[in-house]
């Protein structure tokens, strides 16, 4: 198992430093493929033109990793590597409709991101749409010389009447709404929680990538009875509650049931302005429910990847000292106050002991959180494997 462990590690260790490869000076690339993951969700929502969006997402996710890893990545580090190889290439060639989707997606993210960060603080959200409409932004992606004759997808994302204006006005909302996941912090980072050092924290889109990362990297290694698919679109979605209501931990004075009333509300909310919001919501309060393999499996990945996190800032040396949380709410707890007495000597060591208990009932997750304690992360991940890099072909 400590094999697999580690291969699980090594594959999440590389997709956390999207978070802190910086496309710009607002953006890193974990933050930047959240608005290209949104964007796949809501112009499926708008335009139904797959039944397997996760595929496109995965396919957004993996080929963000081979320009510091390398192709070969994947099939040096993962079980199923040649199917994740494999996909890669295919959206490289941009033959086929969710490699031309997950192109759109990224195309569009990007031009949408520039226009939000120089004009989203003077204009209105109606203004910005109809601006990215006059632009041709939504248009990105959708040229011949991009994908041939495949007329069927040519005519997928036109806008031609008003009907074409309302869906994507409707897929900008989302988009924008999301947008807030991107600047908003993971409270357990904040100066109110545990206060970590530097410049660089995590923010929630960074957490969401995580979560993908880790449910990938599972599935491939260890035999869990999930759909995959199902699980990566619960988990791309699981934190839009947050937009409105922010990101409420455990210590912040909150009930979990009132946690649950008004997050809930929080997703209708957001999700009111897609056509497929109902299927959406379903998806997220199942989610939360834990009653299904998917959503079981999806609520330890979530969980999970905040324990790897922290472990990592831990590694990296930015965990304050557990004599410096003097305004840390996390230590008005007794239970914690009683870890401290137990002997707890950092940080870490308080998460560790807070949440293993979550994974009392499942072997996999419970040696996962076990060899993390015991290793040092920034350690863990190593740069030796061959690189391939991809060069798009010419027509």
């Amino acid at each position: 198992m400590e094999n697999n462990i580690e291969n699980v590690l090594n594959f999440y260790v590389k997709a956390n430093q999207l978070k802190y490869q910086m496309v710009d000076e607002n953006h890193s690339k974990a933050d930047n493929l959240y608005g290209s993951i949104i964007l796949a969700l809501a112009f499926n929502s708008e335009f139904n033109v797959t039944e397997n969006i996760s595929k496109v997402i995965r396919m957004l996710f993996l080929n963000e990793l081979i320009f510091k890893n390398g192709l070969y990545f994947f099939k040096d580090t993962l079980k199923k590597g040649n199917i994740y190889q494999k996909e890669v290439l295919e959206f490289h060639h941009l033959q086929t409709l969710f490699a031309k989707i997950a192109f759109k997606c990224k195309m569009t993210n990007l031009a949408l991101t520039h226009l939000i960060d120089e004009e989203g603080a003077t204009l209105s959200f109606e203004e910005l749409y109809h601006k990215a409409i006059k632009l041709g932004i939504f248009k990105l992606g959708t040229y011949d010389e991009f994908y041939g004759d495949f007329n069927v997808f040519s005519n997928m994302f036109k806008i031609n009447d008003k009907q074409d204006y309302e869906k994507y006005k409707r897929i900008f909302k989302f988009y924008y709404l999301n947008n807030q996941l991107r600047n908003k912090l993971r409270s357990g980072w904040d100066k109110n929680h545990w206060n970590i050092k530097g410049d660089k924290i995590e923010c929630i889109s960074e957490h969401i990538i995580g979560t993908i990362a880790l449910a990938i990297a599972i599935d491939s290694e260890f035999d869990f009875n999930i759909n995959l698919d199902k699980v990566i679109e619960m988990l791309s979605i699981h934190e839009i509650g947050e937009i409105l209501i922010g990101d409420i931990t455990p210590f912040d004075g909150i009930s979990p049931t009132m946690k649950k009333e008004i997050e809930h509300k929080a997703i209708n909310e957001v999700l009111e302005c897609l056509t497929n919001k109902k299927d959406l919501a379903n998806l997220i309060f199942e989610f939360d429910e834990r009653n299904t393999n998917e959503s079981i499996f999806g609520h330890y990945c979530d969980k999970i990847e905040a324990d790897i996190q922290a472990k990592v800032y831990q590694d990296m040396g930015r965990q304050n000292p557990l004599t410096e949380q003097q305004n840390n709410v996390v230590f008005k707890s007794d239970k914690v106050k009683q870890m401290i007495t137990d002997g707890a000597q950092t940080a870490f060591d308080i998460w560790y002991l807070w949440d293993k208990t979550i994974y009392e009932d499942n072997l996999t997750f419970t040696e996962i959180l076990n060899y993390i304690n015991n290793h040092d992360l920034t350690k863990l991940c190593s740069d030796k494997r061959p690189k391939l890099m991809i060069i798009r072909k010419q027509n």
